[in-house]
C-alpha cells in the first residue's frame, strides 16, 4: 500500500534572503513520525515556507490526503485562499489548521467551510491522535482540543492541558534536512525552545491565556539542538521562551552557545525574551554575550506605567527604582537594554501614558523605548467579547503591522492587523496624539536628533521631558517649518487613516530599500536624509529654552556631529564645553558636570555606509536597539585645555 501523503504549510515572509526554518509543523512532524503506525501508514515529503504564488502551490499540493496549516498573522489569510483552492482541486483532501490565529470557539469551521478540523493549543499531541484515528478509521469525538463538523454540526471537544515534554526534536530528526538542501544560497534563521508556557496571564497576549504551567524540555535535547544548529551554520537564533532567565538551568544555556560561538562562529547572534522581573542571573547571561558580540538587545518590560492599565491587563512591574539599579548595571557594563510600552491598554489616557514615558526617561532609559500599538488577538482574554465590551475597545482593521519583511510585489494575499485604536480611557484622538507622541520621541530622543538638548535643559533647566517633547510636536506639525512638517503631516495623515481602517502603520520607499519600515523608522531616515536643513531650521526652536550662547554652541556642534550618515568620512570638530563627557557620565547614571573647557574631537569612522538602503538596514534596523545611530566610541578627544 502506498503511504498517504501529508504536506504541511508554515508560510512567512523574507527579511532580505533571511527566513526562519518552520519549526512549530517540524515539531509535529517530528513528533508524529515516531509513531510506529504513522511512519507506516503516511509519508511527509514536503514543508512549505515560503510565500509562492498561491495557484501554483495548490497545484503541487493537491493531491495530498492531508495539508496541515500554521497559522498566525503573517499567514493566516494565505492559508485561508491555498486551503480553498486545495478543496478545489482535490475535495477529498483533509485540511487541518492550527496555530496562534485559532480562536477557541471553532468558529473558523463556520467561516471556511473546506477546512475539515481545527488544533487548539499545543500540536503535537493532538496532530498526532488526529493522525492515528484517520489512519485506523476510529472517532475523533475523544480527541481534546479540537473542533470539527459531524453532520453538518460543529463540534468542539473539550480542552486539557497538554503536559508532555518527551517531544522529537524537528532539528535532530531530520525534518528540515530537505529544504535547507533545495536551498543552499538562503539564510536560515532558528528557534530553539527551552521552555513552553507563562505563569502570566497579561490579559492581551495569547501567549499566557494558555493558562500552561511552565515545563522544560530535556537539557540533553536543547545542548544536541545546538550543536547541530552550529554545525548547519545557523547565525541567528531566536528563544522561544515566554521568559528565558527564570531558570538556574537558563544561564547553562548560554553557556553553551557561547561556547560554540567561540568555536566556530555559530551562532552569531541571539535574542529571546527575558523573563518580566529581570535579575543577577539574567544581567550575567546578557553580560557573557554581550562580551563575544552575540547579544541582540535585554528587555526590560514596563508595557505600562499606569496603576489602572496594569491592574486591568493582570500584570505587574518590576519597581521603578530596581529598574533605575538595573540601567546603571547594564549602562556600566555597555549592555545595550530597551524597554516595551503598549499602547491603547484598558486604563490608560493620554496624560498617563506620558507620565509613564517621563519616569522611565528620569530612570535612565534613554537607549531605546519600543511603542507597540496593542493588537488585538483571538485567543487572547482580550479577544473575548466580555472583555471587549467591558472596557468598551474599538478596533480598525489595517494591513499586516510587521516592519522589515521585504516588500512583494502585487503581493496577491493581503494579511492582517486588529489594532486597538479606541477604548473607555482613551479616544481615538488621544490614540493619534500618543502615535505622534512616541514617533517624536523615537526619531529625536531615541534617534537622537535632539536627545542632547533634552538631556541638559532636563537636567540643567528642570525642564520636563514631556513639556520640551510635547513643545517639539506641534513645532513639526506646523506648516512654516518645511522638512519637519513634509515628514511629520505625512507620518499624521497615514496614523489618522487608520482609525477609519483605510491606513497602516508602515511605508516603504525605493531611497531606503526594498524593505518595509515601521512610521517612526520611516520618519527618522526621511530626517537624516535632509539632515542639514533640519538642524538649521530646528535653531530658532532650541534658542527659545534661554541657553547660555558658548553653552548652546558646543551642545549643537556636538549634537550635529555625532549622527552617522552615510558617506560619512573622517572628521573634526572643537566645543567650548566637556559635552562628550559630560553626556556619557548621562547616559551612565553618573552625575555630570559640564565645565568650560576646550575640547577637540576627531570622528573615526570605521563603517562608513555607501548608500542610504545600505545605512538604513544597518543603522536603523539592525542597529535601532543599542544606538548604532550615534558615533561613540569612534570620537576621540584630541586636545583639551583651558585656554580661550
Amino acid at each position: 500500500m502506498d503511504k498517504k501523503i501529508v504536506t504541511m504549510v508554515q508560510v512567512n515572509y523574507l527579511h532580505e534572503n533571511s527566513v526562519f526554518l518552520p519549526y512549530a509543523v517540524g515539531t509535529l512532524i517530528a513528533y508524529a513520525k515516531n509513531n510506529s503506525t504513522i511512519d507506516s501508514y503516511y509519508s511527509f515529503p514536503d514543508i512549505f515556507f515560503l510565500r509562492e504564488d498561491t495557484e501554483k502551490l495548490s497545484e503541487k499540493i493537491q493531491n495530498s490526503y492531508l495539508v496541515g496549516f500554521s497559522n498566525y498573522i503573517w499567514n493566516y489569510e494565505y492559508n485561508k485562499v491555498l486551503a480553498q483552492k486545495i478543496k478545489l482541486k482535490n475535495p477529498a483532501c483533509i485540511l487541518v489548521f492550527g496555530g496562534h490565529s485559532i480562536n477557541p470557539d471553532g468558529s473558523l469551521l463556520n467561516e471556511c467551510g473546506f477546512i475539515d478540523y481545527l488544533i487548539h493549543g499545543e500540536g503535537e499531541e493532538t496532530f498526532t491522535q488526529l493522525l492515528l484515528a484517520l489512519a485506523e478509521g476510529t472517532t475523533v469525538e475523544s480527541i481534546p482540543n479540537i473542533s470539527f463538523r459531524k453532520n453538518v454540526k460543529m463540534i468542539n471537544t473539550p480542552p486539557i492541558q497538554i503536559s508532555g515534554t518527551d517531544y522529537i526534536s524537528p532539528y535532530l530528526s531530520g525534518c528540515f534536512d530537505k529544504i535547507m538542501a533545495e536551498h543552499p544560497f538562503m539564510d536560515f534563521q532558528a528557534i530553539i525552545e527551552p521552555s513552553r508556557g507563562c505563569p502570566y496571564c497579561c490579559t492581551y497576549c495569547d501567549w499566557g491565556n494558555l493558562n500552561s504551567k511552565v515545563k522544560n524540555f530535556p537539557l540533553e535535547k536543547i545542548y544536541e539542538e545546538l550543536n547541530w544548529l552550529s554545525s548547519k551554520k545557523i547565525k541567528f537564533i531566536a528563544g522561544a521562551d515566554a521568559n528565558f532567565g527564570m531558570f538556574k538551568r537558563d544561564e547553562d544555556i548560554v553557556n553553551k552557545m557561547i561556547e560554540l560561538h567561540k568555536k566556530t562562529g555559530y551562532p552569531a547572534n541571539f535574542q529571546t525574551s527575558y523573563a518580566k522581573n529581570s535579575n543577577e542571573r539574567i544581567f550575567r547571561m546578557t553580560k557573557k554575550l554581550n562580551e563575544c558580540g552575540m547579544n541582540k538587545g535585554v528587555t526590560i518590560s514596563y508595557q505600562t506605567l499606569s496603576t489602572v492599565a496594569l491592574k486591568n491587563i493582570k500584570r505587574d512591574n518590576i519597581s521603578i527604582d530596581s529598574f533605575s539599579e538595573l540601567l546603571k548595571k547594564y549602562n556600566h557594563d555597555e549592555i545595550a537594554t530597551y524597554t516595551e510600552l503598549i499602547i491603547g491598554l484598558p486604563g490608560e489616557t493620554f496624560e498617563s501614558f506620558i507620565d509613564g514615558i517621563d519616569i522611565l526617561l528620569d530612570a535612565g532609559q534613554h537607549n531605546y523605548i519600543y511603542f507597540h500599538n496593542c493588537e488585538w488577538l483571538p485567543c487572547s482574554e482580550m479577544g473575548k467579547k466580555e472583555y471587549v465590551d467591558k472596557y468598551k475597545i474599538k478596533t480598525s482593521l489595517i494591513p499586516l503591522n510587521q516592519p522589515h519583511r521585504e516588500q512583494i510585489e502585487n503581493d496577491e494575499v493581503q494579511e492582517f492587523s486588529r489594532i486597538v485604536t479606541a477604548m473607555y480611557s482613551m479616544s481615538s484622538d488621544d490614540w493619534v496624539r500618543m502615535n505622534l507622541y512616541s514617533i517624536v520621541l523615537q526619531c529625536f530622543h531615541f534617534g537622537g536628533f535632539l536627545q542632547i538638548f533634552a538631556i541638559y535643559l532636563h537636567q540643567e533647566k528642570l525642564i520636563k521631558y514631556s513639556d520640551f517633547y510635547l513643545s517639539l510636536m506641534d513645532f513639526v506639525l506646523t506648516p512654516k517649518n518645511a522638512v519637519s512638517f513634509s515628514v511629520f503631516s505625512k507620518i499624521k495623515g497615514k496614523i489618522e487613516d487608520v482609525i477609519s481602517s483605510s491606513g497602516e502603520l508602515t511605508c516603504e520607499d525605493s531611497r531606503f530599500g526594498n524593505v518595509i519600515w515601521s512610521l517612526d523608522e520611516y520618519a527618522f531616515l526621511l530626517l537624516a536624509y535632509d539632515l542639514e536643513s533640519f538642524y538649521l531650521e530646528i535653531y530658532d526652536f532650541l534658542q527659545n529654552f534661554g541657553l547660555e550662547k558658548e553653552i548652546f554652541n558646543s551642545l549643537h556642534i556636538y549634537q550635529q556631529n555625532i549622527m552617522k550618515l552615510p558617506f560619512d568620512s573622517d572628521a573634526a570638530f572643537s566645543t567650548d564645553y566637556n559635552v562628550k563627557e559630560y553626556f556619557e557620565n548621562s547616559l551612565k547614571g553618573d552625575s555630570p558636570v559640564l565645565r568650560k573647557i576646550h575640547s577637540s574631537y576627531k570622528i573615526e569612522n570605521h563603517t562608513k555606509y555607501l548608500s542610504w538602503s545600505e545605512y538604513a538596514k544597518h543603522i536603523v534596523w539592525y542597529g535601532k536597539k543599542d544606538s548604532k545611530n550615534f558615533f561613540t566610541n569612534e570620537v576621540l578627544i584630541t586636545h583639551e585645555d583651558n585656554t580661550f
